[in-house]
């Protein structure tokens, strides 16, 4: 029987506090948290995929007895139709016995996994609230063909640009892709030597920043998804790019290589 719904909801919520709690206190741990978490969820789906598969075996193979021995029950000649009426009532007992147990077991496994099924379903969308919520981007900044360089903290040395260290990743695009809110919150241009275009995201889960952008999109209030702007090659820019940075809780960027990985497939 599934729990109470005010249950479920204590257990939400819960584990969103527990998550704000981990976020708050050890931000440049975001890259592990988010692949223990992810790692996670795969794993409850392949267990998830693994109990369905093995009650499937099951089912097909009490199926398989309860129908054998009502079949041979039915072909078995009745009381005076023998000369040995003792046995085949002893035959038919035992067969009645194995369809008894067959389909009991049936009912009980059926039973348990549905358990076992609805408890790991509702761990998993726990998990997936944690993602949304807190772990990773619901949406690749880029909306098109894009590759991802593992480039943050290199340093950068280039012409008439003072060196520094590199506090993002740069997303490589098409001209005039359009870049995306990653998640829900307030988009807000600015613009400076080195960024050129520039947009800021801000949401509960921390901002994101975006440098070199070609023009700018929807500013305001968006939802995740929403085009905030278009790539491009402003400021400091030698080719179109997005230069992406990821600042959880409104705190030091960390590398968003590894939310990135999750939220960009490269197509």
């Amino acid at each position: 029987m599934p729990p109470p719904r005010h249950v479920s909801h204590i257990v939400a919520t819960i584990a969103l506090l527990a998550a704000l709690i981990l976020c708050t206190a050890a931000p440049a741990n975001a890259r592990s948290e988010l692949e223990r978490t992810v790692a996670l969820r795969a794993r409850v789906g392949r267990t998830v995929r693994q109990l369905r598969h093995a009650q499937w075996h099951r089912v097909a193979r009490l199926r398989s007895v309860i129908g054998t021995t009502t079949r041979h029950l039915r072909q078995m000649p009745g009381p005076g139709a023998t000369a040995n009426p003792g046995r085949y009532r002893h035959l038919r007992r035992e067969l009645r016995q194995q369809r008894s147990l067959a389909t009991e077991r049936l009912e009980r496994s059926g039973r348990a996994t549905q358990r076992r099924v609805r408890t790991l379903q509702a761990r998993a969308r726990s998990i997936d609230a944690w993602i949304d919520t807190w772990g990773v981007f619901r949406f690749c900044p880029i909306d098109g063909w894009q590759s991802v360089a593992d480039n943050f903290g290199i340093t950068v040395r280039l012409p008439d640009v003072p060196v520094h260290r590199h506090m993002g990743n740069d997303i490589t695009a098409n001209s005039g892709t359009p870049i995306v809110a990653p998640f829900d919150g307030y988009a807000s241009a600015s613009s400076s030597v080195l960024g050129g275009l520039e947009v800021r995201v801000q949401g509960a889960p921390g901002y994101v920043y975006n440098a070199h952008l070609s023009s700018y999109g929807t500013l305001g209030d968006v939802s995740a998804g929403t085009v905030i702007g278009y790539v491009g090659a402003t400021g400091d820019a030698t080719a179109p790019h997005d230069h992406f940075e990821w600042h959880p809780l409104d705190g030091v960027a960390v590398d968003p290589y590894p939310l990135l990985s999750v939220s960009c497939d490269g197509s």
